[in-house]
């Protein structure tokens, strides 16, 4: 009965580490101990419960990224060992957590439910913010897995703790992706003309771990949720003329992360709370996860891109910067590595920076979807507009990373000058691109550089989806899987405990079926 407290129906027994600690005992609700909560204590819980899957942390990192988006996206750079495209147990991780997580969102919406209409009026904000939220998460489970228990699951509470009922079916992931924009388009036009009593201004304030009760805030991060994931949607032919009409109406609104003060992270305050990056420096430094990729390394020497000293270091017995050949045998890699000739990624600005940020969305890759956009409809002088903001935005976010650096050694001494990152801006040449599929590439890389291992996930959808950077691999021979895969296949617990519900996406449950999106 214990593993089938983590299958898709993710039971509401589920005890979590986290709810010992002092600073989040009033906040947060493990159901399995707590007759009694609020909405806005559940609404604490609720975003604080998967802060590994945003904060930088060992588990997620080590687990789960590591051995999954980093490699597939060349993230960072690697060893040419057996099975290494073949996700293992990095999914049942990463399914756990979230189907915590949306327990306790169904919880939120339970509480919700008892209170009379006018509480419920006046608790609104909690309901639209918590589903913004969620939203968020689940693309992410989406761009993994493709159809997944939604609109079912985490309800074991509802059913008086029938599990057989609590069993959760698979929804479509055209279907929920369609659900998600309908309702954040929704939601955008509500949070236009919403208003908060004195007394539930306070709490969503107290209790909002993401934008601190800021409105605007929270109205910028859901239309740029929107912008993100009608973006991803966009070759999709039955998707298609809805992106581009929607994301010309959010432009038009105005009311977007596309200024830097304006990143919406899930940031770290304090030291004295399990919300920090503490063991993130483990994740990283060890088993060498830390090595820099040579695709991202090539165009940074060639184009003299300001962000390399910020983001990596070079090797210990390297006079250049020089990243790990995926395409060499591991012999010759393992080599190098000994030998102190790989760089690495920056200890001072990232590996041992207790104050990393978990970025959920920042203006830089706002900008890079707002250049595509316009490269696609024919605006190109619009495109490089914002493509070169974009990077100037990029290289403002990782040299700001550095300003709260815990160990300075490795810190660079100066930051970019206006006519460095101006000089690079022209060697990278957008407005020598001169077709969309020229610039589609330029717009890609930066992507790429910009996401590294900061944020894989996205990195890895944006790679599927657009084919692009062209990346080369070695083929794993040792592995049916040779090549990196185009989704996760799901755990084995919810064939074996969910066995009516996952037989009807079984003959999806591949490594080579692609996501609804990914039709290039």
């Amino acid at each position: 009965m214990k593993k089938l407290l983590y299958i898709s129906l993710a039971s509401i027994a589920i005890s979590l580490s986290s709810c010992s600690k002092d600073d989040f005992a009033e906040a947060y609700r493990d159901p399995s101990k707590v007759t009694t909560t609020t909405v806005p204590k559940q609404f604490a819980g609720f975003m604080k419960v998967n802060y590994e899957d945003v904060i930088p942390s060992y588990w997620n990192y080590f687990t789960v990224i590591r051995t999954t988006s980093l490699t597939y996206t060349q993230g960072h750079g690697f060893t040419n060992t057996s099975n290494r495209y073949v996700p293992g147990a990095a999914v049942t991780n990463r399914w756990d957590r979230y189907y915590r997580f949306i327990t306790q969102y169904r919880e939120l919406e339970k509480v919700m439910g008892s209170l009379t209409p006018a509480e419920q009026a006046e608790y609104r904000i909690f309901a639209i913010t918590s589903t913004i939220y969620l939203y968020d998460h689940t693309a992410k489970m989406i761009d993994n897995f493709g159809d997944i228990p939604f609109s079912e699951a985490g309800k074991i509470s509802s059913t008086g703790g029938a599990y057989a009922l609590a069993l959760a079916k698979y929804d479509n992931q055209t279907e929920l992706y369609t659900l998600m924009l309908d309702n954040l388009k929704a939601f955008s036009t509500e949070l236009n003309t919403i208003t908060l009593t004195d007394k539930t201004n306070l709490e969503f304030k107290n209790q909002d771990l993401i934008n601190k009760g800021s409105l605007v805030a929270w109205k910028n991060y859901c239309n740029s949720l929107r912008l993100k994931l009608l973006n991803r949607v966009s070759a999709v032919p039955t998707f298609s003329g809805r992106a581009n009409t929607e994301i010309a109406e959010i432009i038009a609104e105005g009311k977007i992360v596309d200024e830097s003060s304006e990143d919406i992270a899930f940031r770290v305050y304090t030291q004295d709370t399990d919300l920090d990056t503490s063991g993130f420096w483990d994740a990283l430094e060890g088993w060498n996860n830390n090595l820099a990729p040579k695709p991202m390394i090539d165009h940074m020497n060639a184009n003299s891109d300001p962000r390399q000293a910020w983001l990596f270091e070079k090797g210990a017995n390297a006079t250049a910067y020089v990243g790990v050949d995926p395409l060499a045998t591991s012999t010759v890699q393992d080599k190098e590595i000994a030998d102190g000739e790989i760089a690495i990624y920056n200890r001072s600005v990232i590996s041992k920076n207790d104050w990393l940020p978990g970025t959920l969305i920042n203006s830089a890759e706002v900008n890079l979807i707002l250049a595509e956009y316009y490269s696609r409809t024919g605006n190109a002088a619009t495109a490089k507009t914002h493509f070169e903001k974009a990077i100037r935005q990029s290289i403002q976010y990782y040299v700001r990373l550095g300003d709260k650096a815990d160990d300075v050694t490795w810190k660079p001494t100066s930051e970019p000058t206006t006519a460095e990152i101006d000089a690079y801006i022209a060697n990278v040449n957008f407005a020598g691109a001169t077709t969309p599929a020229a610039q589609l590439q330029l717009i890609a890389f930066q992507k790429y550089i910009h996401y590294n291992i900061m944020q894989a996930d996205e990195s890895w959808s944006e790679q599927r989806r657009l084919k692009l950077p062209v990346l080369n691999f070695a083929q794993d021979e040792t592995s049916p899987q040779k090549t990196p895969p185009t989704r996760w296949t799901y755990p084995s617990s919810e064939s074996v405990y969910n066995t009516n519900n996952y037989n009807t996406v079984k003959d999806k449950d591949n490594l080579s079926t692609k996501i609804f999106w990914d039709v290039k």
